[in-house]
């Protein structure tokens, strides 16, 4: 069973956070690894797109405003490229200093990040002002390696517009799998259908994790074998080939199919990540609403996914890292990056800013998911899970095999 971490509310870290001289965000070369003479620190993250570089130069500009001197250069590969190129770069010369890592990723970057924890506590900063979910999947071999600056619970939107054409009451933050099924059957009829599926591993994970049950154990070891998580995927791939509401993934499917059948109209659900608001909101001709994704009884209970940014190993200068670190994930940057990217922070009382120009019910959810959240946590082979779910995974939707069979497939082929 996953951790159950409630979401702690606590006094922020301070008005004013300290910082060395560190960052601009010029792209380009890397400057090296510890502060250079001017104070420039720099940063390997993934940069896959003009959206990812302005990103991270946003982290930048917006930490600027508390310290005019900060200054770090922004290099990287994009992000398919990144979790091996990192592993070169900082072999090399002149390595990183800040490093970006998702929750979900961490641990494939245990031997590259440093343990924050002497560091957190000389700089008397109060762990509680953050997402417990994340701080939790952050955490490797007991220290945390990254500082979370977003917490993004998997969410189900949904065709509000449809769901009054059937005549069916929109849910609220809660949502019964019972409930769900019985609408999803209500909502399908012939080519629409009630909800949409992506290949892969991380939603039907997002499934069981509202039931409290995960893939990996208490030990961070691989456990897709387990009774309760076989059972909980068996409950996702019969969505298709017993309930019927949704058309079974081709393996070689993009998250693109299952969102263009949503937003198009002829998906009337879909589950995703709440930083995909904006894009649907824009791109749905309907009413779109936001909930839980649905447990057996009702109550929210989230997995969260997303990223932070952390401190190389071989870093010589880690107290100016740690500080330009701190500053990137201040409330009012966190807040300003809410309202301008969509990103749900990771301190809590910056999420209102996220809510700004959304609808109350999808507030309302991603509070109720965060309130009672586990972070997505996953294995170093966690890569070859995930393609060998998107390859074996669409034939239990069809029901050609069952989810015990595939799951002791991907444990014995991985070899955990």
């Amino acid at each position: 069973m996953t951790r159950n971490n409630r979401r702690r509310r606590a006094a922020t870290l301070g008005t004013a956070v300290l910082m060395a001289g560190a960052m601009t965000a010029l792209a380009g070369c890397s400057s090296g690894g510890s502060a250079a003479a001017d104070g420039t620190l720099s940063m390997y993250t993934w940069v896959s797109s003009q959206s990812d570089r302005d990103q991270w130069e946003s982290f930048v500009s917006l930490a600027q405003k508390e310290d005019p001197d900060l200054k770090i250069t922004i290099d990287g590969p994009n992000f398919n490229d990144y979790w091996t190129k990192v592993k070169t770069r900082l072999s090399g010369s002149n390595p990183p200093c800040i490093l970006t890592t998702q929750a979900a990723r961490a641990q494939e970057l245990e031997g590259l990040l440093l343990p924050l924890d002497d560091l957190i506590k000389s700089n008397d900063v109060d762990t509680s002002d953050y997402d417990a979910s994340m701080l939790d999947g952050m955490t490797v071999d007991g220290t945390i390696r990254a500082i979370p600056y977003d917490a993004e619970p998997i969410v189900l939107f949904y065709n509000a517009d449809a769901f009054t054409a059937a005549g069916l009451t929109p849910p609220g933050a809660t949502y019964t799998r019972e409930q769900f099924i019985s609408d999803a059957k209500a909502l399908t009829s012939g080519d629409k259908k009630g909800l949409a599926i992506a290949p892969g591993i991380s939603i039907p994970t997002a499934w069981a994790t509202a039931d409290g049950y995960s893939g990996v154990d208490e030990d961070g070891t691989l456990d897709l074998t387990n009774s309760d998580f076989v059972d909980e995927i068996q409950s996702f791939f019969d969505l298709v080939s017993v309930d019927q509401v949704a058309n079974a993934p081709e393996a070689a499917d993009s998250s693109d199919v299952s969102q263009a059948a949503f937003t198009s109209g002829d998906a009337a659900m879909l589950l995703e990540g709440p930083w995909m608001y904006g894009t649907f909101d824009e791109a749905a001709d309907f009413t779109m609403g936001v909930t839980i994704v649905p447990s057996t009884s009702g109550e929210a209970h989230g997995m969260t996914q997303g990223s932070g940014f952390g401190i190389a190993k071989n870093c010589s200068d880690p107290d100016a890292a740690f500080k330009a670190i701190l500053a990137m994930t201040t409330t009012p940057v966190l807040e300003a990056q809410a309202q301008s990217r969509g990103i749900v922070p990771s301190r809590p009382e910056a999420v209102p800013a996220w809510a700004e120009g959304k609808s109350p019910e999808a507030a309302a959810a991603v509070d109720a998911l965060l309130e009672n959240a586990s972070a997505y946590i996953t294995t170093p082979t966690w890569n070859q899970v995930e393609t060998l779910m998107s390859q074996y995974g669409v034939e239990g939707y069809r029901g050609e095999k069952t989810a015990d069979e595939i799951m002791d497939t991907i444990q014995n082929s991985v070899g955990e």
